[in-house]
């Protein structure tokens, strides 16, 4: 919650239900977002860009813009930090917990997944019935004494997140198609690999751990993530550690032996050379280049 709170720093949220959904009608705290620190959300976050303009760095490595008219998806856990924001910004931003995202969208939830981890589509452009969505949302997300509040919302989340699936579906028709090759029950397995990548605070670890977690063996896993994805479990692993290793360093001023420890590696010659495999480049040049840019 601390980093979502530096997000909102300076907006009251008009909606809080059990920390579960935030709305903001409105994102307009510039120096507030564009000084903001690269944070990881426990949120889904939506951004509907209607005026101006935002650059990110997504993941520690991934440059993304969103202009007015296009909507920027980000999913929880995702390192993300802001750039460069234009002085007349304005956008409607909706953060959602997983535990919602999924409950929401049932089976739909495979859209969202393959386009966010997948295919690492983060912008998309708006359509009339987003728009017509995004206009709706102040009312409904800060409505007041309403029966089945909490029902009536989640109601109009769902059809949200659906046409923005939809739209995912249009703007990548032939690489969310999925592969044939994948199975439903497949799918939903790569589902739970990337969940428990997710909140794993110590990720480098051997597929057959992740294999155990999800009752299934070393081999199969190594199918399903083929077959779903077009990568392994352990080419999934190591990006996700790097995430955290980017994150570490120019987050926090760990020493390079501290973020080790946390991160489960043996020692720090290990790290810097998994690191330097990795990014090709050494863990303290990685943090001196980005701390030079600031």
């Amino acid at each position: 919650m601390a980093e979502t709170n530096a997000l909102l720093a300076g907006q009251e949220p008009t909606l809080n239900i059990e920390d579960e959904v935030i709305f903001l009608d409105s994102l307009n705290e510039v120096e507030t977002l564009s000084t903001l620190s690269p944070v990881k959300m426990d949120y889904n976050a939506i951004v509907h860009c209607r005026r101006g303009r935002v650059l990110l760095e997504l993941g520690g490595n991934q440059q993304v813009k969103v202009t007015a008219g296009q909507m920027l998806l980000v999913p929880a856990q995702k390192l993300m930090h802001p750039m460069m924001v234009s002085t007349d910004v304005d956008a409607g931003v909706l953060l959602v917990s997983d535990s919602v995202l999924k409950s929401v969208l049932g089976t739909q939830i495979d859209i969202w997944n393959r386009a966010m981890y997948l295919h690492e589509t983060y912008v998309i452009d708006i359509s009339s019935w987003s728009h017509a969505m995004e206009s709706h949302a102040h009312s409904v997300f800060k409505g007041e004494n309403l029966a089945l509040f909490r029902e009536f919302v989640l109601a109009f989340l769902r059809v949200y997140l659906l046409i923005v699936c939809e739209e995912l579906l249009q703007q990548s028709k032939a690489s969310l198609s999925g592969n044939v090759l994948s199975t439903d029950r497949e799918k939903r397995i790569f589902s739970s690999f990337l969940d428990l990548l997710q909140h794993e605070q110590q990720k480098r670890r051997q597929v057959s751990y992740y294999a155990e977690r999800l009752c299934i063996t070393s081999k199969y896993l190594s199918t399903i993530c083929r077959n779903v994805s077009g990568k392994s479990p352990m080419r999934w692993i190591t990006d996700s550690v790097m995430e955290d290793c980017y994150a570490l360093l120019r987050n926090t001023n760990l020493s390079v032996k501290e973020i080790s420890i946390r991160l489960g590696f043996p020692n720090s010659s290990f790290f810097g050379q998994y690191f330097r495999e990795q990014a090709a480049q050494t863990p303290m040049g990685y943090r001196n280049k980005y701390r030079s840019q600031l």
